[in-house]
Formats: structure tokens, C-alpha cells, sequence
């Protein structure tokens, strides 16, 4: 059976709606709890001034925990129903911090002190509910029932209704209340962290981690929520964090459905701590985002829900090369509120998507790049440069061009533009580099190309009297530099993936060149950079697929210049044959 790293719950936000049940088999307690905590409010009386806030001592999960009762004005009017008596409706307030916590100093409600421990709220519902005469929108059951919020952190969420009871109990209220809570009990907030050594989290939040690799390639380019937070100015990883919107949560690991948070980060003051201390070290911390999640989390979906966010952070580790298990060194075993332990419960463990993502993108980009029109690059470049939702319309009113002709270039470009709900975006922010890239690396030509739409017309008669080397410098932003080794020498700006990328653009450039300028490429080399080889080449263009004389291979100046020397080149000139950089074809 395997085993797997427990993650520690951190922070919790979860809603239970109590009183009211649609089975009629559940009794309804309707306001009862709240009518209890109203008389306890009423019994402490004047004591309030003079002894403070009623507490308690509450046992919970085998330690001692410090309660506060309290409460605030809820902005409610008052019910018009015979049954309610009750002049000024009130919120209730539990504090509660556990004794053990190393942040309690003995008041549960110092927020400070509640690092261990959190809130529970108690708000009155009942129907046609309203605050100074306007309706006040909420889920509404034809009968009278309480809203219960748990706010916590460094709690099991699965123990955040016995808290609740347990809290109850304390204060002489009867806990029978809480014992159904309705199906519509919610989940607001949920998250899960691992610690790590300083020193070992590092791949976590890198360049090529999978916090930023997430962003880049996994979300849109606008569509939707963008955030991506890169903060290093205390320390590497200082608090680096990406979105995930459910939709693509898929996209990261298959079935996966909520919309979350991955986050790497050190408390606010990291210098003020030494390495034996907890908050000295980072978290990894997977948090559900309810407001990028479309569907509503119940509160019986939390198993599912605190298996996915820790499949999240489960996978993220091996990704980087992290163990996944609690033998690992690499996880600090000094947190006081993280047993470091390991679960036999099963988790779905998947081979890290993004690579393939990442290569599928970018040979997206490359297939489409070389065969764009005009009316491509122009939609393209909209969208590289406008920052705001555009719907097709839109983009034909910007660029110029028919609405006809904006549908025609979001069909070729599939893959590279995504259309959804009337709008257009890039498919992703690694696409949008990709893009940029080439754009960059044309410079001038790629606004001289594109032009504008009042000259679509003369630009389509352009296009078809171009010569093809015109269209290959243009595409591969070919330009001579300076040197003195050689006859020409030519560099290419378009970086390719691979050497064998690169030879097959060298084939398009000798072709181009020999079919409209001269046959005799004698003498002139190409220079070009790959990604995967870096700085490339080749001599001699007429022989560049039988000799790439690559990194150190090249031949030596003296010879070079003993064959310079050798070549004729007033006959060159007198033959007809200019040099390359006196080509003006295009």
C-alpha cells in the first residue's frame, strides 16, 4: 500500500446552516440555539463591564482550549412574527485559542493569540429577512434557522462541527442543536500546507517551477482571473503564488475541479527568526478559491475537496524532484502545528503535464508563425498589445478588417487564439511569449509588414510581387553583421527549438536566396541560435547540410582569410552577384 506525506490543515472558512433540515425525519430547531445564546447574553447582564466577556474552558481534540463569548449589532430589523420578541437583533460572537498554542498569552481574543483556534459566528435567518426595510439576500427555507460560521486555522476541517458542539456544550447550550446541518452547509475556505527547509523548496517557486509554470501556460492570456505574484525582495520565495481557475484545473491534474491557490511563502518578518524555528523555514500551501470555483463546495463534499488540494501539493513535490513521504529530510519536523506523518489514504499521482503543455504550445506557435497573412499578424498583434476583453467585433472595428475576416483568422489561428463567450484572447501567457518572441525578434519589420487596414489593398498587390528571399528575411528577420572571416555573414533573429530546426530554416534561406538573388552562395555563413544548442554556425551556405561546423569547429581566421584573399570578388560584382546586404528585392 502506498504512502503518502500528511498535509497539515491551515486556514478554514466553512458555513453551517442549522435548524432547519429538508428531511422530515430531522427535527427543526428553527432559532432555538439562538434564543439560548440571546438569554446567556441577557443573564451576564452588567457583568459585561465588570468582569468582561463570559469564557469557558472547552476540551477539544484532547487539549484545552480558551473560549470569549461576545457580541455585536447585526444591522437586521427585528422579525415581524408574533414568536419573536426581541427589540435589537443581534450577531454572537466564540472566540477560542488553544492553550498549548506557543502565540496564546491567555485572551482568545487577541487575533494575534488565535494563530492555534479562530471564531465561530452566529447569525439569525429567518424569511422576507431585512435590514433598514430592504430585503437582505439570503437563502431562504420558509422557516426560521441560524447561519454558523467557522473561521479557523491549524484545525482539521473534518472536526469543525464537534468544535462547534464541543463550544456549545461549554455554555450550557444543547449541542442536539447542531447535530444535522442542512445540505446547503458550505465550504468558503479551505488550505493545506507542507513546511520545507529553506534550502530545499527552491524548485517550488523557480522560473520553471510549477507555480509559474501554472500561470504561463495553463491560463488564459485575459479571459477570466489572472494573478500571478512574484515578491523576492526579503528573500528567494519570499511569497510567490499563481491562480488556477477550476476550468483548467483539469489541465494540472486530470479530474481535478476546483479553482485554487498554489502559494510558496515565509511569514512577514522571516529575519526575526533563527533555523531551529518553524516560521524561519517556507510553506507550499494549496488553497481552494471559491470565487474562481463556479460550483458550490458542500460541506459533505470536504473529503474530495481536501483530496484534490492535496494531490495538488503531493504532485507539485515530485514534479521538482521533492519525496513525497514523511522519511524525506527535506520537511521540517519541528512545526508546532504539523505532525510530520504519513497517510495510507490513496492519492492519484500523475506524471507532470506541463513540459508537454509547454512543447505543445510552442510548436503551436511555431507551425502557425511562418504561414500568418496580414490580417493575422494585425489580429495578433491587437492582442498582444490591447489589455482588455475583445470580442470579434471589437477586434474588426480596432484592426479594420470585415467581420467576416476576423471569424476567417480565428479559425486559422485555432490553437494559438482561443474564442469563448463572445471574447478572444491568446490560449495562454506561455503562447503570448512565444509570440512576443518572434515579434521581438522581426524588431521594425513585423510593424512594417503588418501595416495598417486602410492599406489592406495595397498590401495584398505588394504580397504577390514580393520575391520569396524577401519573405524569408521577413520571416526569420535575416540581417547581415559586421566580420571579417567570411565573405557575408548573416544572422538570423527567429530562434528555433533544435539544430535540426535550424538546418531546415537554413534550407529555406539557401533556396530562397539561390532562386532570387544568385546560385553561387560561396563565402557566406549563417549565424543562428537555437534553444536547445544555443549560438550555431555554418559556413559556407552552398554546403551547410553536408558541413555545420558547429561550436569550435569553425575553420581559423587565417585560413579564412588566406581564401578571401583567393576570391575574385570584382568578378562577383561584375557578374551580376551583389552582396547579400545589397539585396533590396524586398
Amino acid at each position: 500500500m502506498s504512502r503518502y506525506l500528511k498535509c497539515a490543515p491551515h486556514e478554514g472558512d466553512i458555513r453551517f446552516t442549522v435548524g432547519v433540515h429538508p428531511d422530515p425525519a430531522v427535527q427543526n430547531h428553527g432559532l432555538a440555539p439562538y434564543y439560548a445564546m440571546h438569554s446567556l447574553m441577557k443573564e451576564w447582564g452588567d457583568r459585561w463591564q465588570t468582569q468582561g466577556k463570559p469564557t469557558s474552558d472547552v476540551e477539544f481534540m484532547g487539549q484545552q482550549w480558551a473560549a470569549a463569548f461576545d457580541y455585536d449589532k447585526s444591522g437586521l430589523d427585528p422579525w415581524d412574527n408574533p414568536t419573536f420578541d426581541i427589540e435589537q437583533v443581534r450577531e454572537f460572537r466564540f472566540y477560542f485559542a488553544a492553550k498549548s498554542s506557543p502565540h496564546y498569552n491567555g485572551n482568545p481574543q487577541n487575533r494575534e493569540e488565535r494563530v492555534h483556534g479562530g471564531t465561530i459566528t452566529i447569525r439569525p435567518r429567518w424569511p422576507n429577512l431585512t435590514s433598514d426595510g430592504e430585503l437582505v439576500s439570503v437563502p431562504q427555507y420558509g422557516e426560521p434557522y441560524i447561519d454558523v460560521q467557522v473561521q479557523a486555522s491549524n484545525i482539521p476541517h473534518e472536526k469543525y462541527l464537534t468544535l462547534v458542539q464541543r463550544m456549545m456544550d461549554s455554555y450550557s447550550i444543547s449541542s442536539r442543536y447542531f447535530d444535522q446541518p442542512h445540505p446547503d452547509s458550505h465550504i468558503n475556505d479551505l488550505a493545506y500546507y507542507v513546511r520545507l527547509y529553506r534550502d530545499a523548496s527552491g524548485p517550488l517557486f523557480a522560473p520553471d517551477g510549477p507555480i509559474a509554470r501554472c500561470h504561463t501556460l495553463i491560463q488564459g492570456d485575459r479571459s477570466g482571473y489572472r494573478k500571478h505574484v512574484e515578491d523576492n525582495t526579503k528573500l528567494p520565495g519570499y511569497y510567490v503564488t499563481a491562480t488556477v481557475e477550476d476550468e483548467k484545473a483539469d489541465e494540472l491534474i486530470r479530474g481535478h475541479r476546483l479553482g485554487k491557490e498554489l502559494k510558496h511563502y515565509y511569514p512577514n518578518h522571516p529575519e526575526t527568526y533563527e533555523p531551529d524555528e518553524a516560521p524561519y523555514h517556507p510553506k507550499f500551501e494549496v488553497s481552494y478559491q471559491t470565487s474562481r470555483t463556479d460550483d458550490t463546495v458542500r460541506w459533505d463534499d470536504l473529503d474530495d475537496a481536501r483530496r484534490e488540494l492535496e494531490e495538488t501539493i503531493l504532485n507539485c513535490l515530485e514534479w521538482t524532484g521533492i519525496a513525497t513521504t514523511a522519511k524525506s529530510s527535506e520537511f521540517v519536523d519541528f512545526d508546532p502545528y504539523w505532525s510530520l506523518e504519513d497517510t495510507t489514504e490513496a492519492r492519484k499521482m500523475v506524471q507532470c503535464p506541463l513540459p508537454k503543455i509547454e512543447d505543445e504550445q510552442e510548436h503551436r506557435v511555431m507551425k502557425l508563425w511562418g504561414d500568418m497573412t496580414t490580417a493575422d499578424r494585425d489580429v495578433t498583434e491587437m492582442l498582444l498589445t490591447d489589455g482588455g476583453k475583445v470580442s470579434p467585433q471589437e477586434a474588426a472595428e480596432k484592426t479594420g478588417y470585415t467581420y467576416r475576416t476576423i471569424r476567417t483568422v480565428i479559425d486559422r489561428l485555432e490553437g494559438l487564439i482561443r474564442h469563448t463567450y463572445g471574447e478572444l484572447e491568446l490560449e495562454s501567457k506561455k503562447i503570448q511569449q512565444e509570440l512576443l518572441k518572434r515579434v521581438r525578434a522581426a524588431g521594425d519589420r513585423f510593424q512594417q509588414e503588418i501595416g495598417s487596414a486602410t492599406m489592406e489593398l495595397a498590401d495584398a498587390i505588394e504580397e504577390r510581387t514580393r520575391s520569396r528571399w524577401a519573405r524569408v528575411r521577413r520571416e526569420y528577420a535575416v540581417s547581415e553583421v559586421e566580420a571579417d572571416d567570411c565573405r557575408k555573414l548573416l544572422k538570423v533573429g527567429y530562434m528555433p527549438d533544435d539544430f535540426a530546426e535550424a538546418k531546415k530554416i537554413l534550407r529555406e534561406i539557401r533556396t530562397a536566396y539561390t532562386e532570387s538573388v544568385s546560385s553561387n552562395t560561396y563565402g557566406i555563413h549563417v549565424v543562428i541560435e537555437t534553444v536547445e544548442t544555443g549560438r550555431e554556425r555554418f559556413r559556407d551556405l552552398r554546403n551547410a547540410f553536408q558541413k555545420g561546423y558547429r561550436r569550435g569547429d569553425y575553420i581559423s581566421r587565417e585560413e579564412q582569410q588566406r581564401r578571401n584573399e583567393s576570391f575574385d570578388f570584382e568578378a562577383w560584382k561584375a557578374a551580376g552577384c551583389p552582396p547579400a546586404d545589397e539585396w533590396n528585392g524586398g
